[in-house]
C-alpha cells in the first residue's frame, strides 16, 4: 500500500484543488489536513514526513471530496472561529463573517456606557444562529468587567431566532465555551423577531431592554442569484435573503423594538448591514420616530457596515 507523508498528500491536495478551481485551494487543503492530523496549520510544515494513517487518509479524502462540492470547510469540518472563541456550526446556522466582529466590538463600547452608568445591562439579540454574537458580548463584557476595579457583573442576554435547529446550535455553543454559572444569564428564545405582546417573556422584557443588535437578513432577491455557490447552495437562505428591498426585516425589528426599548434611560439598536441597503435602512431609521440619533459606521473596508440608533429619553 502507498504511503502517504504530510508534504506528498498537501501537495496532492492543493494541486487537485486548483485544478478543479476549488476557491483558495492552498488555504482548504491545509485546514482540512490540520483538523484530520489535530495540527494547526504551522505545524503541518513541521511534520512533514509524518505518514498518515489508512483512518487519517480516509478521512481527508472524504474531506477532499465534500470541499469539491464546494461545501464550506466550516460544515465540513462542524467549527468555526469568530473573536475569541471557537463555535459548533452546521447547515442550520449561517458562518460568522470577520465583518460580523464589528458589530460585537461597537456593541461593547456602548454595553460599558451603560454598565458604567447602570451597574446591570439587558441585551437582546435578534436572529442569533450559531450564539456568535451573544456569546462573543457576554464572555468579553464579562472579561472586561472582572479586568476592572469595578463590582458585580449584572448581564442578561436575550437571543431569538425563528429556526428551533439553529437554537439548538446556539444552546450547545452556550454550553461548550460558557461557565456553568453563566448560563442563566442567556436565554434562547423561537419567535419571528422578538416574542409577542401577551408572552411572558414580553411581560418580563418589556421596556427593560437596553441594546438590542442584530446581523438580520439583508440580501435582496435579485442579488441572491448572484452570490458564491458556497453560500447559495448551503448555508441557509431564511438567513440570508431579506426580500425584494433587502430592508424587510429591519422594518420589523425596528416596529417589535419600539415596546422592548427601556424609556428610563438612553436605548440603543445596532444592526449590521451592507453598503447596498445601508442608505435605505438610514433613511427608515430617521423616519422613525422613536429614534433621534442614527449613524452609520464603516468596516475596515471602508464600507458601511454597523447602523447605531439611539432612542433618547
Amino acid at each position: 500500500m502507498e504511503k502517504w507523508n504530510v508534504k506528498k498528500i498537501l501537495d496532492w491536495g492543493i494541486e487537485f484543488f486548483d485544478v478543479k478551481d476549488v476557491p483558495q485551494p492552498r488555504l482548504s487543503a491545509e485546514l482540512l489536513l490540520a483538523s484530520v492530523l489535530g495540527l494547526s496549520r504551522i505545524n503541518l510544515y513541521l511534520n512533514y514526513n509524518r505518514v498518515l494513517t489508512s483512518s487519517e487518509l480516509k478521512t481527508y479524502k472524504e474531506h477532499i471530496l465534500k470541499r469539491l462540492e464546494h461545501v464550506p470547510i466550516q460544515y465540513i469540518l462542524n467549527e468555526a472561529y469568530f473573536r475569541n472563541i471557537r463555535l459548533y456550526v452546521d447547515e442550520s446556522v449561517l458562518i460568522p463573517r470577520p465583518e460580523t466582529e464589528l458589530i460585537v466590538e461597537k456593541s461593547i463600547e456602548i454595553a460599558e456606557g451603560v454598565l458604567n452608568k447602570k451597574g446591570s445591562i439587558t441585551i437582546a439579540e435578534v436572529g442569533t444562529g450559531s450564539g456568535a454574537i451573544a456569546l462573543s458580548l457576554y464572555s468579553e463584557l464579562k472579561k472586561r468587567s472582572e479586568g476592572s476595579s469595578g463590582g458585580g457583573f449584572e448581564c442578561t442576554i436575550i437571543a431569538t431566532d425563528s429556526s428551533i435547529d439553529a437554537l439548538e446550535v446556539a444552546r450547545k455553543n452556550a454550553q461548550d465555551i460558557m461557565e456553568t454559572e453563566d448560563l442563566e444569564s442567556l436565554e434562547f428564545i423561537q419567535c419571528d423577531i422578538l416574542p409577542e405582546a401577551g408572552s411572558f417573556i414580553f411581560k418580563k422584557y418589556c421596556g427593560k431592554i437596553d441594546i438590542i443588535i442584530s446581523n438580520p437578513p439583508y440580501i435582496r432577491e435579485d442579488d441572491f442569484p448572484g452570490l458564491p455557490r458556497e453560500v447559495r447552495e448551503y448555508e441557509p437562505g431564511v438567513a440570508l435573503v431579506a426580500g425584494k428591498t433587502g430592508l424587510e426585516i429591519y422594518e420589523k425589528i425596528l416596529s417589535a423594538a419600539a415596546t422592548y426599548l427601556t424609556t428610563e434611560s438612553p436605548a440603543y439598536i445596532i444592526l449590521e448591514t451592507d453598503p447596498i441597503v445601508s442608505g435605505g435602512l438610514l433613511e427608515l431609521v430617521e423616519g422613525t420616530i422613536d429614534f433621534k440619533q442614527a449613524l452609520l459606521e464603516k468596516d475596515y473596508n471602508k464600507k458601511d457596515r454597523i447602523l447605531i440608533a439611539l432612542r433618547s429619553l
